[in-house]
């Protein structure tokens, strides 16, 4: 019996840095105005005085004699000439304004420090059994990672807004808490703002005092703990000869637990509804466990082996029970063949079924909301949407622009259906439907646009199930060339298809949840539907109509496939063999390939959420897979060996690629192709986008290895060593047509506006766009996962044996 036992410990510690916070969008504060003290001009100037005003705004005839500046007692919320000329303007001059911030300088640059300590424990003993050669192990280990996270520069909401709303933007302003207790601002203390924000807010961004800044800001910490058990007994060992050898088993049980605690700072959780941190969305605490069982056997069966045109044929067979606590047993197996026809050629392939129970963060993941893409349809309870279960062309569209047509019922949509939609969305709605229907906005509802929701884990999730395929050949050259003796060459083809996938559904399925699941025909029904659970799930605004936070779960629902072939190369050979007997040392190449077939994923069974293929895009989106279905990837190493000196060049190749939205715009006109020809399904709406392919990219990195003696090693290279720039992904053209976007247009090349109404050309489902896009570059944007970001960088390591 032989005790083995290791244990290890790291600590890391990695620090950011961002730009400063913006107090903007949903993080903004409104600010109160009262033009009659608050506006340096009179209130009641006519607009054809306002530009004589900002000229000489101290001229008695423009001068607001009741206005009290900034700095002076009594100051509520003055603002300067130009603001007031604005806000006097308005059809309501007294209401409030919003007031966002970009600072460059008067608040510090966010910051976070992660501290970052894991350890390990590994024992066990390995023994032999009194039978045959069969050995045995116990294994156990015990470990634990532990992130320590702590942010600065961020601020708070309630207290930014607060002081922002305090008389003169927070001057010479003592605020307390627990104002509205019993007993005001008990168990608080008073927090100073000398300088206040009106110079931060009217004057370039001036940096305001440092009470001012104690007083906003919000540092943040957050810890994350994992720990993880194992325990696992195994034996192994010959079982009896057969005619084409021995048999061999292996048998097993194994014990794994994995434990999770998450605690992020109270200002960050989902449960500080008064006050939050700008920038910042909100997070769940967890505290969650699971456990499994497995169980698990292999056989190595020898079939047939010494034969004239066969050396070894051999099975690899295995199944595995796993009994989870969370989602119970699941069996898997798997049977793997080898087939060696001689000491160069051999075949190699088989099948295996798993299945992957969902994690502790899609089970139990408490509420949060997150930034993420908004569905392929965008809003549907616009009277011109396009989802085959909105609101389009429910009504007219109050607000028409040049060159728009009416309202038209969306493919795969009825009218009553549409009806049926747009009674929901006005229940929703309440007094806020007569905004959003009648007097300023019936939106498009374009999809692929960003929108914040909530997600949840879902405690009633099933494990999902891979069947995975596998052929290859595997080459290696016995020939008494040089060019040929050291060369080997690996060809392998593969399928996956995942099914009952665990993925969040799509935004879109949460609101056809709401809307497409019944037809209402009357306010009565409609407030029913609006009142269930689904369509609470994707609220509207009720100031204005427009939707709010939706709320999408993990579900079982989502399909992946994917199928490719993988190349890898090598080859080496002795100059001085290839004829070069000046020339010393070895040189060789080795080069690995992966070729997609296909990735398509699809995430419900329902017709508008159509399989797409993302080959040849940056995509696929869905959450928990990896992006990046490039058509082809390359990467090839060329090596150079001298007795104490090693070269290394390593060349990596990505061919040109789409962005993800260009993937699901084609999926859609696939789908409608197949309809329209009498296939099942629905023809979905769409309007071709614009967008334009990301160049090839190449980029070459360089190394060497420099054995000075058998104590000191030097490594040394250069990254990127051309000092590649990463191409920009997103950028699009000005011209609609899908077409015209791929032979390249470029912001000069305008079309002719009466192209726009020819843009489908008839193709089923097309909505001819109304307007030309802006063209981007995509300056800024790029996919650093895959393209180098840093430019070229060096880097030197030595290495002591002692």
């Amino acid at each position: 019996m032989t005790f083995f036992a290791r244990a290890t410990y790291a600590e890391s510690k990695t620090s950011t840095r961002l730009i400063p916070t913006n107090a903007s969008f949903g993080w903004e504060a409104q600010v109160p105005y009262n033009p009659t003290t608050d506006s340096p001009i009179l209130p009641t100037l006519d607009p054809s005085q306002f530009a004589a005003a900002i000229a000489d705004p101290t001229n008695p005839a423009y001068a607001n004699p009741n206005f009290i500046a900034h700095g002076q007692p009594g100051a509520q919320h003055p603002v300067p000439v130009e603001m007031a000329v604005l806000l006097n303007s308005r059809p309501n001059p007294a209401a409030t304004w919003i007031a966002e911030t970009y600072p460059d300088g008067s608040f510090p640059q966010r910051a976070t420090v992660n501290t970052n300590n894991v350890w390990q424990i590994e024992t066990g003993f390995d023994f032999k059994l009194p039978v045959k050669d069969w050995t045995g192990e116990f294994y156990w280990s015990r470990g634990q990672s532990s992130t320590y996270n702590v942010a600065i520069g961020d601020n708070s909401l309630t207290r930014w807004r607060e002081l922002v709303n305090a008389p003169d933007y927070g001057r010479n302003s003592r605020l307390f808490g627990n104002a509205n207790g019993a007993s005001p601002n008990f168990g608080t203390v008073p927090v100073p703002c000398t300088s206040g924000f009106y110079e931060t807010l009217f004057m370039g961004d001036a940096v305001p005092s440092e009470d001012c800044r104690y007083a906003a800001e919000a540092p943040l910490q957050a810890r994350t703990q994992n720990q993880q058990d194992i325990g696992e007994l195994t034996f192994q060992g010959g079982l009896f000869n057969g005619w084409a050898g021995e048999w061999r088993g292996a048998v097993g049980i194994q014990y794994r637990k994995n434990s999770v605690q998450f605690n992020p700072d109270i200002l960050q959780s989902t449960a500080s509804f008064t006050d939050q941190v700008i920038g910042v969305y909100p997070t769940g605490y967890l505290d969650a466990s699971l456990n499994v069982k497995d169980y698990y056997g292999e056989l190595l069966v020898p079939v047939l082996s010494d034969l004239k045109f066969l050396k070894r044929f051999e099975l690899e067979l295995g199944g595995r029970e796993s009994d989870y606590s969370t989602t119970g047993r699941n069996f898997t197996f798997k049977i793997n063949s080898n087939i060696e026809l001689n000491d160069w050629v051999r075949f190699r392939g088989g099948f295996n079924r798993a299945v992957r129970a969902p994690n502790l963060g899609e089970l139990y993941l408490h509420l949060q909301e997150i930034f993420t893409a908004d569905g392929r349809f965008g809003d549907p309870c616009g009277v011109r949407s396009n989802a085959p279960f909105g609101a389009g062309g429910s009504g007219p569209d109050p607000v028409v622009t040049p060159g728009e047509t009416d309202p038209v019922v969306a493919s795969g949509q009825t009218a009553a259906g549409a009806q049926s939609t747009k009674l929901i969305c006005q229940a929703q709605m309440g007094a806020a439907a007569d905004q959003y229907y009648n007097v300023a906005n019936a939106p498009a509802a374009a999809g692929g646009a960003f929108a914040w929701v909530y997600n949840e884990g879902n405690a009633e999730l099933k494990p999902e199930r891979a069947d995975t395929w596998t052929a290859g050949v595997v080459f290696n050259s016995r020939a008494d060339s040089p060019w040929l003796s050291n060369l080997s060459l690996a060809l392998d083809w593969w399928k996956f298809d995942i099914t009952d996938a665990i993925q969040q559904y799509s935004i879109d399925y949460a609101r056809y949840l709401c809307y497409g699941t019944v037809t209402v025909t009357n306010a009565a029904e409609a407030a029913a539907q609006a009142a269930t659970e689904a369509c609470q799930n994707v609220p509207r605004n009720a100031g204005n109509g427009n939707p709010t936070t939706a709320l999408v779960r993990y579900d079982n629902q989502a399909t992946i496939a994917t199928q490719g072939l993988d190349l890898q190369l090598n080859w080496f050979a002795n100059l001085s063999d290839l004829g070069l007997s000046k020339v010393p040392g070895r040189f060789g190449v080795n080069m690995q390939a992966t070729f997609l077939d296909y990735y398509k994923t699809k995430q419900s069974a329902l017709p508008f959420d159509v399989e797409t293929d993302w080959k040849g895009s940056l995509g696929p989106t869905l959450s928990g897979t990896n992006p990046g279905a490039y058509s082809y990837k390359l990467a090839t190493a060329f090596n150079y060996q001298l007795p104490s000196w090693n070269f290394n060049l390593r060349w990596r190749h990505l061919p040109s690629v789409w962005p993800a939205n260009k993937a699901t715009e084609d999926a859609i006109i696939k789908n409608n192709e197949r309809v329209a020809a009498g296939g099942d399904g629905v023809i979905l709406s769409y309007t071709p986008g614009t967008a334009l392919k990301t160049p090839s990219y190449d980029q070459f990195d360089f190394s060497l290895t420099w054995a000075m003696n058998d104590r000191f090693m030097v490594r040394a290279g250069i990254d990127n060593l051309f000092d590649k720039d990463p191409p920009v992904v997103g950028d699009n053209s000005n011209n609609p047509s899908a077409a015209g976007a791929r032979r390249g247009y470029t912001p000069e090349d305008y079309p002719n506006p009466a192209d726009l109404a020819n843009v489908c050309g008839g193709a089923p489902g097309c909505q001819n766009p109304t307007n030309y896009v802006l063209p981007s570059s995509g300056a800024g944007f790029t996919s650093p996962g895959f393209y180098d970001n840093l430019g070229r960088r060096y880097f030197v390591a030595f290495k002591v044996n002692f």
